[in-house]
């Protein structure tokens, strides 16, 4: 008999009629003028440092897509500086449209804060002199390797840019990479000793714009299958989006080459964030964020932030005990997160699921926790929604504090009671995508009315007058398994959820006033796109934007 779960991704195929992408090739050699830099050209070379294939389907399906392999006959360094300049050239267009939205929607078309500045300066220089002081230290040679790639890709996006208008600096690719980062560093450098005190209800709205996700791990009842999901939250106005898959072949203590993401344009981490890696892991996360204020005191530039973190312990984790010791190393406290770590190695179909299967790991300011919770996902399924689950993080982050009308212990969580309630009818892949894009608030008596209360929230649909009125809300969701982990690849889908609702639009209301965009579709009601580490299938039904 033919196992579910291969039913499931057989019937995907058989209905996703695709349309034809607009999938280009390219390649990037050491230039030849003597200046060291390089040159992008059109065509597959397998003599080229790195090769990319490249395409912005932003306006039928909200993704674009790149995906970059590294020629392993030549050095660590050089692969890793081919392969940001090839991104930054071909996606400049989107880089720019990044930029722009998060430069008119964050900072007001202002000058960015010094305060702001002058951080990323420290931690920069703190980053070089780590890298020069530990030259044989795989950890720091990876940090280097991530630093030349950001730095070669702002080569390649000021070597495409025609217009001088919209040339950007390093300063300006480093505040886009630490854009999650920065939702615990503004705080901590804007507090004094009174601001410590702060109203819960400032607070709360800082955590609706930074604390986010709805993440899920299913183990079938019939033991065949072991899926991993997540639905990324954030404003509307980030939504110009990018898969990417880099197969870099690095010889330096690498146990992943291939780590596929949903990213965005400039990015070099996921900022989801959601990784299906080659060593089989695959890596995800929901933010937890922290209300006890004097934490943001143990915030400081001499770290490593989340996003290099992560992308070190994707690279040289070989499973989850290995990557949770990794990012463990120079604890940032900024972007406070849950981490999941899927180990397919120890899932073996119709077998138990082995000790080690799934890691999570919890970080606040000063403190990091993580263990084998594989015992949980025993039991059927292990979810996140952006309340710790360890209480020593629990506790020290504030969530304790049972005399705020804001306390709702990790069980009672209407998202925890949702999936308490639904993730064990979960038997199917196209199951498994429903309850990730899950938003009746209508109907469903545990949002109590509220579409911010769903598994894809849609704040946008709340009334006018409710406080948690924006544009912000689940804007994807990712999903794998066993059988598309087997061929290294994710679904995804991009924009607000639309399975119970209408599609979100600019158009509807004063949205584009309030959040001018480019780069955008105005409709975002878009289907399922099948991602590969080499290539990406359109069903019909993604179409609808044309």
């Amino acid at each position: 008999m033919i196992k579910r779960s291969i039913l499931s991704l057989l019937l995907f195929f058989v209905i996703a009629v695709v349309c034809q992408t607009n999938l280009s090739t390219y390649s990037v050699r050491i230039s030849n003028t003597g200046t060291g830099g390089f040159q992008v050209y059109a065509g597959n070379d397998s003599n080229a440092v790195a090769q990319a294939s490249y395409a912005n389907e932003m306006m039928t399906t909200g993704w674009g897509y790149i995906s970059i392999t590294t020629n392993p006959s030549f050095d660590d360094t050089t692969m890793a500086q081919a392969a940001g300049y090839i991104e930054g050239y071909l996606s400049q267009e989107l880089i720019w449209a990044t930029w722009s939205n998060t430069y008119v929607n964050e900072y007001n078309s202002a000058a960015v804060p010094d305060n702001i500045l002058n951080f990323a300066t420290e931690n920069m220089v703190y980053i070089q002199q780590q890298i020069k002081a530990n030259p044989t230290d795989p950890y720091w040679t990876h940090i280097y390797l991530v630093w030349s790639q950001m730095s070669s890709m702002v080569d390649g996006y000021n070597d495409a840019t025609t217009d001088s208008s919209q040339q950007l600096s390093l300063m300006e690719f480093m505040l886009m990479n630490m854009d999650a980062d920065l939702g615990d560093i503004i705080p901590s450098l804007n507090l004094t000793v009174s601001d410590f005190r702060k109203e819960r209800a400032i607070m709360k709205g800082h955590f609706k714009k930074t604390d986010h996700c709805s993440g899920l791990i299913k183990f079938t009842d019939d033991l065949q299958e072991l899926y991993t999901a997540h639905t990324s939250w954030s404003p509307y106005y980030v939504m110009v989006r990018m898969f990417k898959s880099y197969n870099f072949k690095y010889s330096t203590s690498s146990k992943a080459h291939v780590m596929m993401f949903s990213g965005y344009p400039a990015t070099l981490a996921s900022c989801d964030d959601f990784y299906l890696l080659d060593s089989r892991l695959v890596v995800t996360e929901t933010t937890n964020g922290f209300i006890n204020n004097e934490l943001y005191s143990l915030i400081t530039p001499n770290s490593v932030l989340s996003w290099m973190r992560s992308i070190v312990s994707n690279r040289i984790a070989k499973d989850g005990l290995t990557w949770c010791q990794t990012f463990s190393r120079e604890n940032s406290g900024t972007y406070c997160n849950q981490w999941m770590i899927t180990d397919y190695n120890k899932f073996q179909p119709g077998v138990k699921l082995h000790d080690g299967t799934l890691y999570i790991l919890e970080q606040i300011p000063g403190y990091i926790e993580y263990a084998d919770v594989t015992g949980v996902l025993r039991t059927g399924y292990w979810p996140s929604f952006n309340v710790p689950y360890f209480e020593n993080v629990f506790n020290m982050s504030g969530f304790n504090d049972t005399s705020s009308s804001d306390y709702e212990p990790w069980e009672s969580d209407p998202r925890s009671q949702i999936f308490r309630r639904d993730a064990n009818k979960v038997q199917t892949l196209q199951d498994f995508q429903a309850i990730m894009r899950y938003n009746d608030y209508q109907n469903d008596p545990l949002s109590q009315g509220d579409a911010a209360n769903q598994i894809s929230s849609r704040y946008d649909l709340n009334l006018p007058t409710a406080s948690d009125y924006d544009a912000f809300g689940g804007i994807d969701s990712k999903v794998t398994s066993l059988a598309l982990l087997n061929q290294l690849t994710v679904l995804a889908q991009s924009g607000p959820t639309h399975d119970q609702q209408p599609p979100f639009e600019w158009s509807n209301g004063n949205w584009s006033a309030m959040y001018p965009t480019i780069g955008m579709p105005n409709t975002w009601d878009f289907g399922w796109v099948q991602f590969t580490d080499t290539t990406f299938t359109i069903p019909q039904s993604s179409n609808k934007n044309k």
